[in-house]
């Protein structure tokens, strides 16, 4: 059964990303994929940049503010250590700032107030979820975002540019502030203690790599697509990212459920018990995602014109990769979540090496005007090979270092859903239906595929039983 904070989360996080749907639909409508690509260049820099303003600190917050059950404790070491962080990176920014050419000099700096601000308001916020509280913070980030989407809404009428478009994001980083120092009138205390410091510094060591490299494969994909094409190719790439992302915030609040169980398994050395989990687990997300994701690919030349606007017609096969990425993605995200479950995630220092190597070097021979030059497609394509190449690896760790095996009735969820897709699309390629036929079939198509879990009985009554048991609260 759950608990009314993991309720909380999960209702305020769905909220929170259908408010960021609508503010990345109207973003793309209002200001069009060069104005996208622009300022997601300028928030790629700065973002590998500041990757180095928390280097693990956040998650020693959340492990010390939990282990003494008081903020009043911790914020002030925490808040200190994250303030020279953000000033060190803030320093580096400006300086990068000062060698840009004059027209991003106003952008760069919004930004960077942008990245100060929230930076600092996540640092409260996660101080929250060490007091297991998940009302605040969650509450904070969906008035944040619904202040954003009220700012697009009104600058794509005054300000249709990339200045309009940066301020929207630093609207929304002045609400997560301002809320955030709201929260912790009560709670913070200048009680700066250096022995804690120095628990912060050795608990966080670990991350110390894993982070920055994290960012650093992210962001520099963005960063090699605008340096090889325009914006608009970077704003193709980034709509469609986002657009597919969504999918991956919906399963992970499911992982939720799952995640607490895990770790307190891990704590017993059940290790039987924590392959049944991770089973089931995938199982769930199988059941409730593989018809999403079909709909989402069988419809997808509709989808993105739908909700981005006509001007993003480019981006369908984008997106169409990122959706193949994104599904990669489910299918290790209950393994990820073991790896750092039982504190076995330092070794995946080494695969974000070799990520960033591998990133870099196909970057060059899919993007680069040298090599295929795909542009936006070729940074999608990037993005999926480097996710099942680190989904391999994950899987690999797990095995190796746990004695754990995937899930072995995967192929019965897939293999299916594959054949479906194709003969629908064998189907629309020859007839060329109309969009209501079309709409007809898809969901037929997925319909079948439902019936099928049904027969097959790789759905059953005790698991929808289960799954609604999970969502009762304690």
């Amino acid at each position: 059964m759950m608990g009314k904070n993991v309720l909380i989360q999960m209702i305020l996080t769905i909220f929170s990303s259908i408010v960021g749907f609508a503010s990345l639909s109207l973003s793309a409508r209002f200001f069009g994929p060069f104005i996208l690509g622009h300022l997601s260049y300028v928030l790629s820099i700065t973002g590998l940049i500041f990757a180095f303003s928390d280097l693990g600190f956040s998650k020693a917050q959340i492990y010390f503010t939990s282990r003494y059950n008081s903020a009043s404790k911790t914020l002030a070491t925490f808040l200190g250590l994250k303030i020279i962080l953000l000033l060190l990176t803030s320093i580096i920014v400006l300086g990068f700032a000062w060698l840009t050419p004059n027209q991003f000099k106003g952008v760069f700096l919004i930004i960077l107030t942008y990245e100060l601000l929230s930076r600092f308001s996540d640092g409260i916020l996660v101080t929250f979820e060490g007091l297991q509280q998940s009302l605040p913070q969650n509450l904070v980030r969906f008035v944040s975002k619904l202040l954003r989407l009220i700012a697009v809404i009104i600058l794509s009428y005054q300000l249709s540019n990339v200045l309009g478009f940066s301020l929207t994001y630093l609207v929304e980083a002045l609400g997560l502030f301002i809320l955030s120092l709201w929260l912790i009138r009560k709670l913070f205390t200048f009680n700066y203690s250096r022995s804690l410091a120095k628990k912060y510094l050795k608990y966080s060591l670990p991350f110390f790599a894993i982070i920055p490299m994290a960012y650093l494969q992210t962001n520099s994909l963005t960063i090699l697509l605008k340096s090889f094409h325009s914006a608009t190719e970077v704003g193709y790439y980034s709509a469609a990212f986002n657009l597919a992302g969504f999918l991956k915030i919906l399963y992970a609040t499911i992982m939720v459920f799952f995640f607490p169980k895990i770790s307190s398994l891990f704590q017993k050395k059940d290790f039987a018990s924590i392959q049944g989990y991770t089973n089931l687990a995938l199982k769930y997300l199988l059941i409730i995602f593989t018809p999403i994701f079909m709909l989402a690919f069988l419809l997808r030349a509709e989808i993105v014109p739908l909700i981005l606007g006509p001007d993003f017609m480019a981006a369908i096969p984008v997106f169409s990769w990122l959706l193949f990425g994104m599904l990669i993605l489910m299918l290790v995200n209950p393994y990820d979540y073991i790896l750092y479950a039982t504190n076995q995630h330092h070794s995946l220092v080494k695969v974000n090496l070799a990520s960033l190597i591998l990133t870099l070097g196909l970057s060059v021979l899919l993007i680069s005007s040298t090599g295929l030059n795909l542009g936006a497609k070729g940074a999608a394509l990037v993005s999926l090979i480097i996710w099942v190449f680190n989904g391999c690896f994950s899987l690999y760790l797990v095995k190796k270092r746990l004695k754990l095996s995937f899930y072995s009735k995967l192929p019965n969820f897939l293999i299916p859903a594959i054949g479906l897709i194709i003969i629908n699309h064998l189907i629309v390629s020859l007839f060329s239906p109309s969009l209501m036929i079309k709409l007809v079939l898809s969901f037929s198509t997925t319909l079948i595929y439902l019936i099928y879990l049904l027969i097959f009985k790789l759905i059953k009554l005790n698991d929808i039983k289960y799954f609604i048991n999970l969502l009762k609260i304690k």
